[in-house]
């Protein structure tokens, strides 16, 4: 499996400089006589080594490492090469074209242009989510590539009836809940119930109220789904609340204000909110819920504002990751420290992601999916501070998939990558052993 900061081998170098002359993957293979999915490999590969998020990053890392090197000039003085690098050569003026030639290419110039615009929703399409404080659905032809064989720690399980993204995915008693989301049909309130003993599905009640972008907490075998958005892109405050031995909803005491996009984690039986949106603006509040006296309470907000991250609890600590602010995906990192009211920070992700997901496991925090271009998941070590590269079941674009932690797993569920997302994987690191030494006697 492939680490950040490995040194490339030689078939990553030969494919790396295929790149930085902006060949396809088709024509890289046909080039380096190897098949698309080798090429795509390798690709997954590269942009985990180098910790890149795109061909075009890859490729700005590759010049500034001196692994590949860009076309000089005829004359390859240092000046003039780290000029070709900025700019683009000036070139020699062409004599003035007759005015039956002139009219002619204006003529072909607006035909490519029409064509362009009437082809564009094919070529590349971005799917604006609810509100532009939220990141947009990102497509285009290199979308999103299923490497589950070749990720030693994922696996693909049934998958999921209805394909959705932005859903909140619970665990509880051996199952899992996915509810609501965003489908091919608008935002839905679908529930449906995965047996990972059984690898079956099964149909729950629906959610009274449909919405995305919300997430789900369990609290004494009850599921606390909080606000979200509309299909409209209008964020709500009812607070719905389902019951698994009834399979009924139930509402509680609604939000202080309409809210989606925010991150969640439960703790010592409340739950906890951070950040989100009202649909409009983006917001920092750190908001706690007690289903015990059904009471919400606002606490000290985030550093800053921020929509579309994830939090995960680990030792006491609530870890606040990624998120969307401002028009760009962030990297950012904080914990929450909830006996004291207060945040600490953290180091920063590798690369900035947002419709992430974030669950702990074996004394790690692992992030799941986010971002426009994912070559790699990673992991956060508490004790160092630092984060490690993991390899990822998609490679390519992997917005807001559903994502929680169960017993010795955690399970990742549909999302968007180019399109609405049914996938069911399971992500199992390997356990810890320990060597005792063997004592005679």
């Amino acid at each position: 499996m492939a680490e950040y900061g490995e040194p490339l081998s030689e078939r990553e170098l030969e494919i790396l400089a295929e790149i930085a002359t902006g060949a396809t993957n088709r024509e890289i293979a046909y080039t380096l006589n190897i098949s698309p999915n080798t090429v795509k490999v390798h690709l997954r590969n590269i942009f985990t080594k180098l910790g890149a998020e795109s061909r075009t990053e890859a490729t700005v890392i590759a010049v500034k490492q001196g692994l590949v090197n860009l076309p000089a000039p005829v004359d390859e003085g240092a000046e003039e090469v780290a000029a070709a690098l900025h700019q683009e050569a000036v070139p020699e003026p062409l004599p003035p074209l007759a005015w039956p030639r002139r009219i002619a290419l204006v003529v072909a110039a607006l035909a490519v242009l029409l064509a362009t615009v009437v082809a564009w929703p094919r070529a590349s399409q971005a799917v604006q989510a609810p509100g532009d404080v939220l990141p947009p659905r990102i497509g285009g032809e290199d979308g999103g590539t299923s490497l589950v064989g070749d990720a030693t720690h994922w696996s693909e399980m049934a998958q999921m009836p209805t394909r959705r993204a932005g859903l909140a995915l619970a665990a509880w008693n051996h199952r899992l809940y996915a509810i609501g989301g965003e489908g091919p049909d608008g935002t839905t309130g679908v529930v449906e119930v995965y047996n990972p003993q059984s690898n079956v599905w099964q149909r729950a009640a629906g959610k009274p109220t449909p919405v995305a972008y919300a997430s789900a907490g369990v609290v004494d075998g009850a599921i606390y789904v909080p606000g979200g958005c509309t299909d409209s892109g209008a964020a709500i405050a009812t607070l719905e609340v389902y019951n698994p031995t009834s399979d009924s909803w139930s509402e509680a005491a609604p939000l202080p204000t309409p809210l989606c996009a925010y991150a969640l984690a439960v703790y010592d039986g409340r739950i906890y909110l951070f950040g989100g949106t009202n649909g409009n603006e983006a917001f920092g509040t750190t908001l706690a819920y007690s289903p015990q006296e059904d009471r919400w309470e606002a606490l000290t907000s985030l550093p800053d504002a921020r929509t579309a991250a994830a939090a995960a609890v680990l030792n006491e600590r609530i870890y606040v990751v990624g998120g969307y602010a401002a028009g760009r995906e962030l990297n950012a990192c904080a914990v929450y420290v909830p006996e004291e009211d207060r945040w600490d920070a953290c180091a920063p992700l590798t690369i900035a992601r947002s419709g992430l997901g974030l669950a702990p496991i074996g004394g790690w925090v692992y992030t799941i999916g986010g971002g426009d271009y994912l070559g790699f998941n990673e992991r956060y070590d508490p004790r160092t501070d630092y984060w490690t590269a993991i390899d990822t079941p998609i490679t390519g674009i992997w917005q807001s998939p559903g994502v929680a932690q169960l017993d010795s797993a955690i399970y990742a569920m549909g999302g968007w990558s180019n399109d609405y997302l049914g996938l069911n994987l399971a992500f199992e690191p390997l356990p810890i052993q320990l060597f005792l030494p063997i004592t005679e006697g």
